[in-house]
């Protein structure tokens, strides 16, 4: 149950053994992705899996060398169980700067977090501009049993 209406169960969503699970929300008439509620426990650290290249995010127009830099962003990080073969966890973002290393060092501090035996409830929301296919941002929040605590948006900008 979400209070604000924003997400509901999805089928596709996961559990894991140890109360882990992840609720993805629907994708949004443009063919977006609305964000990703999870409660992480260490079960969950290692097993996402990599972006399905035939997995195209709204937006996305490659990351090679002659592109625009664009990355399958998982709202879900990989090392924290999210799935790189659901299109509702995949997000176009910028590799250099947005992905890497911002992201993945947010997502590095909640992992060490539930290695540390926390676990970490976790709301990852892209932020849209208008019908822009691609985010604007990623707002990033987290709430551990130890302490551990985030907040932070994320700009989606190429560096």
């Amino acid at each position: 149950y979400d209070p604000s209406g924003y997400m509901s169960l999805c089928p596709g969503g996961k559990t894991f053994p140890g109360n882990g699970s992840v609720r993805y929300g629907e994708l949004d008439s443009l063919g977006r992705p609305t964000g990703i509620e999870a409660t992480i426990t260490e079960d969950m650290i290692g097993t996402g899996t990599v972006p399905k290249p035939s997995i195209r995010p709204p937006g996305f127009e490659g990351g090679g060398k002659e592109s625009p830099g664009h990355a399958r962003g998982h709202l879900l990080g990989k090392q924290l169980g999210g799935r790189g073969d659901d299109p509702r966890n995949l997000v176009t973002i910028y590799q250099n700067g947005s992905n890497t290393p911002v992201m993945r060092d947010f997502e590095n501090s909640i992992k060490n977090a539930v290695k540390s035996g926390e676990i970490v409830t976790y709301k990852s929301t892209p932020i849209y501009n208008g019908n822009n296919l691609m985010p604007i941002g990623i707002t990033m929040e987290a709430t551990g049993t130890g302490g551990f605590s985030l907040s932070v948006s994320v700009l989606n900008r190429k560096y």
